[in-house]
């Protein structure tokens, strides 16, 4: 059996999504497969992950049982193992109709760039065993949930928590000046379970701010020319850093560059959304 789900960016409502705020987000061309067929050790469940055909993770689990019997990298083991453990609750004996598994997962992104390596996962173990993704993920992870959906989506949407439960939206983004638009990887990769608990612990915040958020989200697949585009970006952008007690991005590393540039995800890495009057070429000079 092969499974396949997409990476993603979150393109606006970092952070404040988590308290309901309406988020921008798009799937990314690449993401994760996960080739599922028999073993050929009994009662073991050996699992690969690769990516660009190099082996960066192994381990082989018990079945029954979900013991971890080796491994290349024990705390990747201790977080696949969780789960597993929990998808199994959710559809319990689905690892016993076999007694031996073998799973091969290609990423199609470097895992520390912060694409989307964890939530394509969760988004495969998922349709493996035949369960609800956003289940499996709220019972593994903290966050808003936004990356499954985007994970299980064939364009860009509009995200948002209801009540705890995720509403999705498809949405036109398709700027007509997407040529002065790019995303940039920062070369610094975030946690991003840490930076969310991190805000929801210390950071307080109004319901205006939260709402200005979700109408930048609204606004920003609507606006029909950069310099529009731009003041949206920016807007969120100082909206955030207020609220982070963080200085922006634009300010702290990149204070010469002649354009917008907007904080995707966990503020302090992953990727950036830099923008141009000039275009790609400009953009990529400069970074």
């Amino acid at each position: 059996e092969n499974f396949y789900s997409n990476g993603k960016l979150l393109i606006t409502g970092e952070y404040l999504v988590l308290h309901g705020a309406l988020a921008l987000a798009v799937p990314v061309r690449t993401g994760q497969e996960m080739i599922v067929s028999p073993g050929h050790e009994d009662h073991v469940l050996r699992w690969e992950s690769y990516y660009e055909g190099r082996c960066w993770f192994e381990a082989r689990f018990s079945v029954p049982g979900m013991k971890i019997l080796s491994t290349s990298d024990p705390d990747t083991a201790d977080y696949l193992k969780n789960i597993l453990e929990q998808a199994g609750k959710m559809n319990k004996g689905f690892l016993e109709t076999k007694s031996s598994w073998y799973i091969r997962a290609n990423l199609g992104f470097d895992r520390t760039w912060g694409l989307g390596s964890s939530s394509s996962l969760i988004s495969n173990i998922a349709s493996w065993f035949g369960i609800d993704p956003f289940k499996l993920f709220f019972a593994t992870q903290k966050g808003s949930g936004y990356d499954i959906a985007c994970a299980r989506a064939d364009g860009p949407i509009w995200y948002r928590l209801m009540i705890g439960s995720p509403v999705i939206q498809k949405v036109n983004f398709d700027p007509p000046f997407a040529d002065k638009l790019a995303f940039v990887y920062s070369g610094a990769k975030q946690d991003s379970s840490a930076s969310v608990s991190k805000f929801l612990d210390s950071v307080r915040f109004t319901g205006t701010a939260r709402q200005r958020i979700t109408d930048i989200g609204r606004e920003l697949p609507m606006a029909t020319s950069l310099m529009e585009f731009d003041a949206l970006i920016n807007e969120h952008e100082d909206i955030m850093s207020d609220l982070l007690g963080l200085p922006k991005v634009h300010d702290e590393r990149f204070l010469d560059y002649q354009g917008s540039i907007k904080s995707l995800g966990a503020w302090g890495g992953d990727f950036l959304l830099a923008t141009h009057e000039s275009g790609h070429k400009a953009i990529r000079d400069y970074f």
